[in-house]
């Protein structure tokens, strides 16, 4: 056969139609007609193809938030909030009752802070009672317990005056602590457990309801005082905290947090740099909210404000605080291995400490204003502090090989709870020393020492983290002692 009747074959026979598995596996859906010698005509159909394409992988996307999560995280953030404001409630109005009962600012400070050092003793042992209690069962004790000892904390005023009034408010500070040490830790390892996606968003959602419990706490507590007493506040919040016992006794899903034991792991998740820094951001972080709590009303208290105006100054640092936990939360879902969030955080810290007095090197008076804007940057300074530094601390120890699972997890939240028991208690203690003795003023030099050298270290850990990569060493750091 000659090559012009080859050609003249070709071009009067059909081009075979593409079958429907070709098509499936192309973005293109080839249709072809009979040609002939004249005309050849190829329809190329794309947009219902690609809409398809589009739909399926929509329907395959995972749900923001599941009905089950909603749930937890509803509960569990207003149980935090509830015992956040039952916690701070105090700051407006008990130094003033403390000090009719013949006690002074060392004294009640200390009362403030012996909270915290209960938080730093059971954070070690809660832990370890999640592989024998089950998890909701923990966490509905401890709100429970928490709520009871509020209730308790608004009769002290009946109490004589002098040791007795000390005593009993550390006895019943004491046990309270105990109840929020539990809800408090097991809320973090439920949290943490359920939303494995967007972790470090929905654990900052823990902190921004801490941090609006801390801002409601004070301007409530204040309003009601004002109301109706010494011990309204206490009767309504602890109440409200038995209430919700009951609530997550009803509604609140198991959670599976059993541990596999976390002695062996302990010492080698917490011995690297990284994770020693960060910690140490936490520990300052809530240092500096503790100290605020203790002395802010004795400072401004020459201003001559109703306790429910000086709540509000609370308002303010406790609602910049939730405000920036979210924020804080959402950086570091996006950038979990940066270091500027800590950075970012310690030097708002360093204005903060700078002017709130201000410090006696800076030729200002004190003012309402001043004192209000270096609220907002507590609030926000503290929170990048906290937040980061638990998301930093997480993703250290899973790129060090550590399991993502509920062990570490509650190694790393125990510390984390330590590290925010000590500076809970360091602040308000060393803050009714500092006052005591040397004065409000040239007590805030103190803790701008400190903070300075936070800042001096958060830099110098960006330059070995630096150094580390252009040496191809791992990305989270050379850990001091490495996973098995």
């Amino acid at each position: 056969m000659t090559t012009k009747a080859l050609l003249a074959k070709t071009n009067t026979e059909p081009v075979p139609t593409y079958s429907q598995s070709f098509c499936a596996s192309t973005p293109w859906t080839i249709q072809s007609e009979a040609v002939n010698n004249s005309n050849e005509t190829i329809t190329i159909h794309t947009s219902e193809n690609q809409q398809t394409n589009e739909n399926l992988a929509n329907s395959n996307k995972p749900p923001l938030i599941t009905r089950r999560q909603l749930i937890i995280l509803l509960i569990i953030n207003f149980s935090v909030l509830s015992e956040a404001s039952c916690y701070s409630i105090l700051a407006p109005f008990f130094p003033e009752m403390a000090e009719k009962k013949h006690l002074t600012s060392t004294q009640y400070g200390f009362v403030f802070g012996i909270f915290h050092l209960v938080l730093l003793v059971s954070s070690p042992i809660v832990p370890k009672l999640i592989s024998f209690v089950n998890a909701k069962f923990l966490v509905n004790a401890g709100i429970f317990f928490a709520g009871g000892c509020s209730i308790l904390f608004g009769i002290l005023n009946l109490s004589p005056p002098g040791a007795t009034f000390l005593t009993l408010s550390l006895v019943i500070r004491i046990l309270e602590a105990f109840g929020t040490s539990a809800m408090f830790i097991i809320s973090y390892t439920i949290i943490g457990r359920e939303f494995n996606e967007r972790r470090a968003t929905a654990l900052a959602t823990i902190e921004m309801s801490f941090g609006l419990g801390i801002t409601i706490g004070p301007s409530v507590g204040g309003v009601l005082y004002q109301v109706g007493g010494y011990m309204l506040p206490f009767f309504v919040l602890g109440g409200i905290l038995l209430l919700l016992a009951l609530i997550m006794l009803l509604f609140l899903p198991n959670t599976d947090c059993t541990t596999q034991g976390t002695g062996s792991n302990f010492l080698k998740i917490i011995l690297n740099f990284t994770f020693l820094v960060n910690m140490m951001n936490v520990l300052t972080g809530l240092l500096f909210m503790g100290f605020n709590e203790a002395t802010l009303e004795p400072h401004i208290r020459k201003f001559y404000l109703q306790p429910s105006i000086v709540g509000l100054f609370f308002l303010v640092s406790g609602g910049c605080y939730a405000i920036g936990t979210l924020c804080w939360g959402h950086m570091s879902d996006k950038v979990p291995h940066s270091r500027v969030p800590l950075l970012v955080s310690s030097f708002i810290c360093v204005l903060a400490l700078l002017f709130i007095g201000p410090v006696p090197f800076i030729p200002l008076d004190t003012s309402i204003w001043l004192v209000i804007l270096c609220q907002v940057f507590i609030g926000i300074g503290s929170a990048g502090k906290l937040v980061a530094g638990y998301n930093s601390s997480l993703t250290n120890a899973i790129s060090r090989g550590f399991p993502n699972d509920a062990t570490t997890m509650a190694v790393i939240t125990g510390v984390f709870s330590a590290v925010l028991a000590i500076g809970g208690f360091v602040g308000p203690s060393l803050g009714g020393v500092l006052l005591d003795n040397i004065g409000y003023e040239n007590g805030t030099c103190v803790l701008l020492g400190l903070e300075m050298t936070i800042l001096f270290l958060n830099v110098a850990h960006i330059f070995w983290y630096n150094l580390c990569r252009r040496r191809d060493v791992s990305d989270d750091m050379v850990p001091i002692v490495a996973a098995d």
